[in-house]
């Protein structure tokens, strides 16, 4: 399962993009972040972490992103620790 993640406060400073907080404390989240993230209207977003001049969002996976991963994970522990080591190099 891959989930695609991003600091927004790190892409808009390095962007150099200024998010402003509207009246009704809302933000826009600029087109290019959103395409970057693949997102759009109506998809729900994960607040991650919270610091105190930091927000990570991450966008939440879909129901059908989930279908099928409790059966695709090995029940061997040996087996399953072997197959997570070799995704690392």
């Amino acid at each position: 399962l891959r989930l695609l993640s991003l600091v927004v406060a790190m892409v808009c400073y390095t962007l150099l993009m200024n998010i402003t907080i509207s009246s009704k404390n809302q933000i826009v989240i600029p087109k290019n972040v959103r395409t970057k993230m693949n997102i759009s209207g109506g998809d729900i977003l994960i607040v991650e972490k919270i610091t105190k001049d930091h927000v990570i969002l991450k966008k939440a996976p879909l129901a059908q992103d989930l279908i099928g991963i409790v059966s695709k994970v090995d029940s061997n522990p040996v087996k399953r620790t072997r197959t997570i080591r070799e995704t690392w190099r």
